[in-house]
């Protein structure tokens, strides 16, 4: 049979689901043609769909060699590495098929899939885009598209192309990624049935098992959330994501010694890409801390953020704090307009992660007049924008000085039609995205009245838990003591910035002050809205609120002080950082 006739009815054999019979026929044909690029293809196609992955990737890493101009074989070879975990060979066959094949859409979305997978989010986002163009209704790129914007702290842009995504295919993976959108823009119940749906499709899809999980955690439901994962970890379906998950919800409880365990074997016989085997070490890492093993636990954090991509510009950071300090210079604020808008439902929570903005949240969003709608990036989207806003060439911050009254009141309506669709009725809506310091000045000219609250914790013990949590590729600082210092020195030299030109207008609240004296500051935290004092406030662990960041499990309690001096036990691993930041200490 000729190579042509071969392919031809192999191909028919394996839509059949033949595969073995597939494979003995071109093998048979292999053999009286074994420089044959095309027999090769198609062999290691069958393999890849058989789920052989190393063995296809081989057989078309062989065929590339013979003919390495052919985009459709480097895009099989591409396809056949990233499932066998190879990511950068994968990614690089993709490029080059897109470099012989710029028209083609598969080639940009395998660049782009790869790309994402590795953590190189802005690259994965471009190639994405360019596959959008070209496949504008294919489900997967909108899908992947979604997941990136998510991962880069952009939820409201991802929740567009999740539920586009939907509409296309209402997948198991569609459903996965828009239920993990809902539920960081704070939808728990509605991400649930999203989740639930996605498992009816696939029982054993890990995002959909991944996103129950954490949607039953975030209400509250941890016994739910422990159900979900438990059949799962012990089984073939376990991925070092879902293991990890399953470890944080051990951090407190007497069981976690067979979960250490657990977390060690799977790390010495598996592997997995860089982000999920990072929340792996780190979720050991807590869990070690837990017993007491302090330099096993700062060993685990540390490998673990080696596991995160280098992509964090120190300088280029510090020297973008310093431009938003000169465009909102004490005098460019006195100069600059403002909008007409008079609401005062706006309360914005800015800070460090992890230094206790979701306490504030919660403590104020317990109050029967107001609600907490989560981390949101509306504001920092909305100032990324503000050129194209004003017609100008310059990008923000330097086009502040072109801004009028009328633009800036016109984001304010856009802002305050997400409050009304998000939180209807209610006096003060919460908005606690942290890294919103960025833009404090900005803010106070959307919203004059707006109420600007800055939680601030003990340096060292903000940068430890930094270090040891998963946050995402948005906080790449946090790879490395060294990112850590220069990062936080950066952000306090601008909030220092901010209080000068804000004055009262920016609220100080001190996490440990707030531990110390419960009352008084949360108080003090309600008066600074405007609200009246209503005890509900001090009874914040016992509402029903979803929480999707990494204080999850801690504002579902009342407070605690076993979180401050934290850094004290690892004071020998943090001379860099004790050094680093002693300015402030």
């Amino acid at each position: 049979m000729k190579s042509l006739q071969v392919i031809t009815s192999s191909r028919a054999l394996a839509a059949s689901g033949r595969l073995i019979e597939a494979e003995r026929m071109l093998r048979a044909a292999l053999a009286g043609e074994p420089e044959s690029a095309l027999l090769l293809q198609e062999l290691g196609v069958v393999l890849r769909r058989a789920e052989r992955f190393r063995e296809a990737a081989e057989v078309l890493s062989r065929a590339a060699r013979i003919k390495p101009d052919s985009a459709p074989l480097l895009l099989e070879l591409a396809r056949a590495l990233r499932a066998s975990g190879r990511l950068e060979p994968a990614a690089a066959a993709a490029e080059r098929a897109t470099r012989l094949a710029p028209s083609d859409g598969q080639a940009w979305r395998e660049l782009g899939a790869s790309l994402h997978t590795m953590g190189r989010l802005p690259e994965a986002g471009a190639a994405l885009a360019r596959a959008e163009s070209l496949l504008p209704r294919d489900a997967r790129v909108k899908q992947l598209r979604a997941a990136g914007l998510h991962a880069l702290g952009r939820p409201q842009e991802a929740l567009d192309f999740a539920r586009r995504a939907a509409s296309i295919h209402r997948g198991p993976s569609e459903l996965a990624t828009l239920g993990l959108v809902l539920l960081t823009l704070g939808q728990a119940e509605v991400a649930l049935s999203a989740f639930e749906e996605a498992l009816g499709l696939a029982p054993d899809h890990p995002e959909a098992v991944s996103g129950k999980a954490r949607a039953a955690e975030s209400l509250g439901n941890r016994a739910l959330a422990i159900e979900t994962l438990s059949p799962v970890v012990r089984g073939a379906a376990c991925t070092n994501s879902l293991l990890a998950q399953y470890a944080a919800l051990f951090t407190r409880s007497p069981g976690r010694g067979s979960v250490i365990e657990l977390c060690r074997a799977r790390l010495r016989d598996f592997g997995g890409n860089p982000a999920s085997t990072m929340q792996l070490r780190l979720a050991l890492g807590a869990l070690l801390e837990a017993e007491g093993d302090y330099a096993g636990a700062f060993e685990s954090y540390r490998a673990g953020k080696a596991c995160y991509p280098r992509t964090f510009d120190a300088v280029g950071h510090a020297r973008r704090l310093r431009e938003l300090a000169e465009a909102f210079s004490t005098a460019a604020m006195a100069a600059l307009p403002r909008s007409a808008c008079r609401d005062a439902r706006p309360v914005f929570i800015v800070g460090m992660p992890r230094s206790g903005t979701t306490l504030l949240e919660q403590i104020i969003a317990s109050h029967p007049r107001a609600a907490g709608i989560g981390e949101r990036d509306e504001m920092l989207a909305m100032f990324d924008a503000l050129p194209r806003r004003l017609g100008s060439a310059t990008p923000f911050p330097g086009c502040v000085g072109s801004a009028t009254s009328e633009a800036l009141g016109a984001m304010a309506s856009e802002y305050l039609a997400m409050l009304d669709r998000r939180a209807p009725g209610e006096d003060r809506v919460v908005d606690k995205m942290p890294h919103n310091f960025l833009v404090l000045g900005a803010i106070s000219l959307v919203f004059p009245r707006a109420t600007l609250i800055h939680c601030s914790r003990h340096p060292l013990d903000t940068c430890v838990s930094c270090f040891a949590t998963p946050l995402t590729v948005a906080h790449d600082y946090s790879t490395s003591i060294s990112n850590l210092v220069a990062a936080y020195r950066a952000y306090r030299e601008l909030m220092a910035h901010w209080r000068s030109v804000l004055g009262d207008r920016l609220v100080e609240m001190e996490y440990e002050k707030l531990v110390a004296e419960p009352e008084r500051e949360s108080r003090r935290l309600v008066a600074s809205t405007g609200l009246e004092w209503d005890d509900a406030c001090l009874k914040f662990y016992e509402g029903g609120r979803s929480v999707v960041t990494a204080s999850a499990s801690q504002v579902r309690r009342p407070m605690y002080d076993s979180s401050i001096g934290r850094w004290k036990k690892f004071e020998p691993y943090l001379s860099e950082l004790i050094e680093g930041l002693k300015d402030y200490l």
